[in-house]
């Protein structure tokens, strides 16, 4: 429910075709020549007044580039000194000045041009990770709000809870080996879970490879499905949305009876990431639960499943809820670091044994993307990790001076962090540091361990 989002609809940076950016260059060039030979032909190219031909290169260096203002302009030049050598009046001697001012032109405003446009795309990119922590955090919520009124509401008779069916099937997924296929595994589990919350009479865990779902064999299976058609138009529209879609979505858009098969509804499980891993179709289910409410709570059990399944097993075993979280995401930074080449910094403190006030000035100076976590190392010494996503290393210096400045205006004096006691450790993510060394900063130079954070 969280994929088609507006943030992915439009982009910062919209980008020409490349094929028709070549072609309009060498058009717009000879339009432009051409008109200035029919308003002036005694001086076609305006060498002896303001050049009216120089906007050719410049349109097309705020328009594309560089690159392609250059050719533009080069092409102007050519045109001059093909007039010079034709003896065409006014053009006896080589215009010097006219055709450096034309080239210095177009390539200041192309250059100016693609450096705003990879500032644009660095933009992009920190949006979309922006966008990514909100569909994360929304769905944390909605999960929330469910589990405190609409879960307590249908499951008041139950033993079991949400929080405790989930607790559960992580402790499932953590048991099953490595070599083994972890959705097959725990798919009687995923489909009790969303069968307690969906009331199945009929319904069947299935995956989806490549886009495509594998009708051969059922994961899991309760009551009696039958046979399931891989083209039946609800399977097609839960593929093609990855939401959750019922028969009531297939009358919305097809207003006919005759295009509905037998399933009422199909469950997607959808990663964070958008990741379609499997559907649960479910071909009968009673009345009651045949609603808005259900189905969406169905779908952000879905989602946080698929993301359980995702997880790497070594962060899943992790106790504490805040260090899981931040391990999922310093692995996404390294992820980003090795395959982007998207920068990222690890920051440790040391803190000493009166630490509250400056604990509170380091958990208030928290940036937007950033994340923290409190722990205590092998040493019995207070820590607090701080990563910053999208942070090079002279990033990090900023933000450490932002720090001397916070502490000294709460605390007074001018001292700096070291000299109030506070050691700092530093890690750069980048594609040349291996996850060996991040390894040796966080449990040899910090003094971790892997049930702390996991890497």
């Amino acid at each position: 429910m969280f994929r088609h989002t507006p943030h992915k609809d439009y982009s910062l940076t919209p980008r020409a075709r490349h094929n028709f950016a070549w072609l309009e260059t060498p058009i717009l060039t000879a339009a432009v020549l051409g008109l200035c030979f029919w308003f002036e032909p005694t001086d076609p190219l305006f060498v002896n007044r303001f050049p009216w031909p120089i906007l050719a290169p410049l349109l097309l260096a705020v328009r594309y580039g560089f690159l392609h203002a250059m050719v533009s302009a080069g092409m102007l030049v050519v045109a001059t000194l093909v007039l010079m050598r034709e003896g065409y009046p006014g053009y006896v001697e080589l215009p010097a000045s006219y055709i450096v001012g034309m080239l210095v032109s177009s390539m200041v405003v192309g250059e100016f041009r693609d450096l705003w446009e990879r500032r644009l795309q660095r933009l992009q990119m920190a949006n979309e990770y922006r966008q990514f922590r909100l569909d994360e955090f929304t769905r944390a919520y909605q999960m929330l709000r469910s589990s405190h009124d609409r879960l307590e509401e249908r499951v008041a008779g139950s033993e079991t809870s949400l929080r405790s069916s989930l607790l559960l099937l992580r402790k499932r997924v953590l048991q099953v080996r490595p070599e083994t296929n972890v959705l097959k595994s725990s798919a009687d589990s995923i489909l009790s879970v969303l069968g307690q919350y969906g009331s199945f009479n009929a319904a069947a865990l299935y995956p989806v490879v490549d886009g495509q779902l594998q009708v051969s064999k059922a994961y899991a299976e309760v009551g009696d499905m039958g046979a399931l058609d891989a083209n039946d138009l609800l399977i097609r529209l839960c593929l093609e949305r990855a939401d959750v879609v019922s028969v009531r979505d297939v009358f919305r858009e097809q207003g006919r009876e005759k295009s509905v098969s037998g399933l009422q509804a199909c469950v997607p499980l959808v990663t964070v990431d958008g990741e379609l891993l499997a559907i649960v179709v479910v071909r009968s289910m009673p009345f009651f639960s045949f609603n808005e409410r259900t189905f969406m709570l169905l779908a952000l059990l879905g989602g946080h499943i698929a993301d359980l399944l995702h997880s790497d097993a070594q962060v899943l075993a992790l106790e504490n809820n805040e260090a899981r979280r931040f391990s999922q995401h310093l692995q996404r930074s390294v992820l980003d670091a090795e395959k982007h080449d998207l920068p990222g910094s690890l920051m440790c403190f040391e803190l000493p044994a009166d630490s509250t006030p400056v604990l509170k000035a380091l958990v208030d100076s928290q940036r937007g993307l950033d994340l923290q976590l409190s722990l205590s190392n092998s040493r019995g010494i207070d820590m607090l990790l701080v990563l910053m996503p999208l942070t090079d290393a002279q990033g990090s210096q900023g933000y450490l001076g932002r720090l001397d400045q916070i502490i000294a205006e709460r605390m007074g004096g001018e001292l700096s962090l070291q000299e109030r006691g506070i050691t700092s450790h530093y890690h750069e993510l980048g594609r040349e540091n291996t996850r060996a060394a991040l390894s040796e900063f966080l449990y040899r130079e910090c003094g971790l361990n892997d049930q702390q954070v996991a890497i």
